[in-house]
């Protein structure tokens, strides 16, 4: 037997771990596993969908309101959970499409990306990962973007030569992909 079983969720934003699979993890938590989310974004630029939020004062302290939301959250499910810390892209609107923004996380180099992953995959030693699917459930940038970061880390993280300084080596078992954000399906 392998111990206490370790699960990790790698999200783009906060409430991504709220909006696809709360329930879920909070039965694994239930039922004794480790869980630990990591939030690849602090939510700068995301949308408000809760018409009641839609004010000036969440508006201007969108970063702080996300980090307070995801704090909350973290807590009800009875989980730990990590920031990698890079900038949320936004969801770039118009045909075509507009460059995303400098400095945002849909443009970090992946080793970059993944480096931050790799460390908490090698102090966590988790057992399953879970992210999204090469479109990130849907196209927004950072969903692709921390599919991309993921794959890297999990290939990554067993291989002593990959990351050298980061962490004495750890390989999850299991990978699984979020699919349950598709309207169709929920």
């Amino acid at each position: 037997m392998v111990g206490r079983l370790r699960l990790m969720h790698v999200h783009a934003h906060p409430d991504d771990e709220s909006s696809k699979g709360a329930a879920s993890t909070a039965k694994y938590v239930a039922d004794g596993v480790d869980v630990h989310i990591v939030t690849c974004t602090g939510g700068e630029r995301g949308s408000i969908l809760n018409p009641n939020m839609d004010r000036p004062d969440v508006l201007a302290n969108i970063t702080e309101v996300r980090r307070r939301e995801m704090e909350r959250a973290r807590d009800i499910l009875g989980v730990r959970q990590d920031w990698l810390g890079f900038v949320d892209s936004g969801w770039p609107e118009g045909d075509p499409r507009p460059p995303l923004p400098d400095g945002c996380f849909g443009l970090v180099p992946v080793d970059d990306g993944a480096a931050p992953l790799v460390r908490l995959i090698r102090d966590f030693r988790p057992h399953v990962v879970t992210t999204y699917d090469e479109n990130g459930g849907y196209p927004h940038p950072d969903h692709v973007m921390c599919h991309t970061v993921t794959m890297r880390a999990w290939e990554t993280a067993g291989d002593d030569a990959a990351f050298p300084d980061l962490g004495e080596p750890w390989q999850p078992l299991k990978l699984y992909y979020h699919h349950s954000f598709h309207r169709e399906r929920t």
